[in-house]
């Protein structure tokens, strides 16, 4: 099959329509349920592209063909209350994004490290297993497990499925066209780009340890990520009128969904006193998964029709 993605993310929003309508589903479970559904096969097959570029290239295609019962099992695990039987279809889920990210460390290493936008697209991969590592403990029949409770955890499930993941690896894509139009010698890319993949790839770290150190490390994790996220999608809405009409129309568009996530999540974090990246993501569904849904499945669609091909020579970034 030559485009395994894509059928499977159309067979996989159908039966996530299904699983909302088979099921009592809340918002951040549905939400949940379509990254593992099309985000994750839309995204997987872009990042590889082509199964016969090396070995680890062909490892992520057979995740990828084999998806499907793994998202299924995702879900399922997600229909349940928490409990063993819940955590044991969670478990599933877990070991695949770990076989995703075994192919994440697989690439890294036969790069020796080198092409900037790749290592994006490879934390997005480890980033993955997180997200299933904590889809699990929200499973766990434990009433606090750790420091979080249940609906913590599902809530950094949700975080670290359609947004760390989601952005670390779109964040690779925009490297792959960056490099591609530089003029420096070796086509390396420029030096704003490197400092947002470190900003995309360090923020999730300090969104997360700041849940443990009190309200300024939350500060902080709500500023930086505020800032990544404007900072990505004015850079996007500049770039946009070198792209075909369909790509920049989605482009813009995504651009004024950015803006309205994060202008629409910061009022109700400090109208309700919770100043907390994690928490304002809680607590304005509906609102909040349309407008996710909408930006995330429009970033996906634009950079899947950039054209964008991969460094195949041996570069040191």
């Amino acid at each position: 099959m030559q485009r395994p993605g894509r059928w499977l993310a159309v067979v996989g929003f159908f039966l996530w329509l299904i699983w909302k309508f088979s099921f009592s589903i809340e918002w951040l479970e549905f939400s949940i349920g379509f990254s593992l559904f099309v985000l994750v096969p839309l995204l997987l097959e872009e990042a590889v592209k082509d199964s016969r570029e090396n070995r680890a290239d062909h490892w992520l295609w057979q995740c990828l063909v084999c998806l499907l019962p793994f998202s299924i099992s995702g879900v399922l695990s997600l229909s349940m209350p928490s409990g063993w039987e819940a955590a044991a279809w969670g478990l599933i889920w877990f070991i695949y994004t770990l076989s995703v990210a075994v192919g994440g460390v697989w690439r890294f290493r036969l790069r020796q490290g080198a092409r900037v936008e790749e290592l994006s697209i490879d934390a997005g991969f480890l980033y993955l297993a997180f997200a299933g590592l904590f889809l699990f403990f929200s499973r766990l029949p434990v009433k606090n497990f750790g420091s979080f409770s249940p609906r913590e955890w599902i809530v950094l499930a949700l975080f670290f499925h359609g947004v760390v993941f989601l952005l670390a690896v779109i964040t690779g894509f925009f490297g792959r066209y960056r490099k591609e139009m530089a003029v420096k010698p070796k086509k390396q890319v420029d030096r704003p780009y490197r400092f947002l993949v470190i900003t995309v790839l360090v923020s999730p770290v300090i969104g997360f340890f700041s849940l443990l150190y009190g309200t300024e490390a939350i500060i902080l994790s709500v500023v930086i990520f505020s800032f990544l996220l404007v900072w990505m999608c004015l850079w996007w809405f500049w770039l946009s009128v070198e792209f075909k009409p369909w790509v920049q129309t989605a482009l813009i568009l995504t651009s004024f969904m950015g803006f309205s996530i994060v202008g629409s999540a910061l009022w109700k974090g400090l109208s309700i006193g919770r100043l907390s990246s994690v928490g304002m993501l809680a607590t304005i569904p509906p609102y909040g998964f349309f407008s996710a849904l909408l930006f995330s499945w429009l970033i996906v669609f634009a950079w899947r029709g950039v054209n964008k091909p991969r460094r195949i020579l041996p570069e040191s970034d």
